[in-house]
């Protein structure tokens, strides 16, 4: 049979031999490979340090703050300063939200915990160097 009897019985074309494998692509380091590197002997360097030693006036304490402006001395710029005040919504006052939309049967009450400093979370800042200082969350 010759191919084109071959294709209108639909076989496929007659297989093409071959090539052998081509050869594997040249060394990087031509005919010489890299010499062994031999384990060289690093010398070891010792750090001590021993723990900072602090009187008990210099030992950090939490800082209370509460809901709202706090006076303190602020951690950061060592200054003493009333706090500014950013209050953020938390879980708590999701959870109250949707507790009012269900008791309710509307969405008219589901806004009132959003308004309502008491079910915010108080985020504290220095008003000077503007760091965080930390956070009240209602109880």
């Amino acid at each position: 049979m010759d191919a084109t009897m071959e294709n209108k019985m639909g076989l496929p074309p007659p297989y093409e031999p071959s090539m052998p494998n081509p050869a594997p692509p040249p060394s990087y380091f031509g005919d010489n490979p890299p010499p062994p590197t031999a384990p060289t002997a690093h010398p070891r360097t010792v750090v001590v340090t021993s723990a900072p030693t602090t009187s008990p006036s210099e030992t950090t304490s939490e800082i209370k703050i509460g809901p709202g402006p706090t006076g303190i001395t602020c951690p950061n710029c060592n200054r003493s300063v009333v706090t500014r005040v950013h209050y953020v919504s938390n879980n708590r006052t999701h959870i109250i939200s949707a507790g009012l939309c269900v008791l309710t049967g509307c969405c008219c009450g589901c806004f009132v915990p959003y308004c309502m400093r008491s079910c915010k979370s108080a985020n504290h800042f220095c008003p000077k160097c503007r760091a965080f200082i930390g956070t009240y969350t209602p109880s």
